[in-house]
């Protein structure tokens, strides 16, 4: 029988929802067993800010100190299950486009977990974040539901 892969580098993209949580869970299992090096990545949605908080850098502001409260919260619950190695990022745009043209190139992971559907935004309702860095990333891609 084949032996499983074992990763390096392991990338997990998060949010808050069920599924990205769930990712991060799975993450730091595999970073766990493998000895691996684990990348959390959050991304910043600054399009999906209403129009009135879009415009007010205080608003904005406070919305992506929430996402850098969670990425703490992120590597404290890694380290405390056990991962040595844990680096946070945050990064802006869309988050699949973002993980595979900017995030996978600048933290060179062997392998990307992240959860079937985002928590909001019009990948729900026009097409899958996780769908689309399966199919473009240049790594191992684990897809959690």
């Amino acid at each position: 029988m084949a032996t499983g892969k074992q990763f390096k580098h392991i990338l997990a993209a998060v949010d808050d929802s069920d599924l990205g949580q769930m990712a991060l869970v799975n993450a730091i299992h595999q970073a766990r067993e493998d000895e691996a090096k684990l990348t959390i990545v959050s991304i910043f949605e600054k399009g999906q800010l209403s129009v009135f908080d879009f415009f007010s850098k205080e608003k904005t502001t406070a919305a992506e100190d929430d996402v850098r409260r969670a990425l703490d919260r992120y590597r404290k619950m890694a380290v405390e299950n056990g991962v040595t190695d844990v680096d946070i990022r945050i990064a802006e745009g869309t988050p699949g486009e973002v993980i595979v043209k900017d995030v996978i190139p600048s933290v060179k992971p062997d392998m990307v977990v992240v959860g079937s559907h985002s928590q909001k935004g019009t990948e729900k309702y026009f097409g899958s974040q996780s769908s689309y860095i399966a199919n473009h990333a240049p790594v191992t891609v684990m897809i959690v539901r």
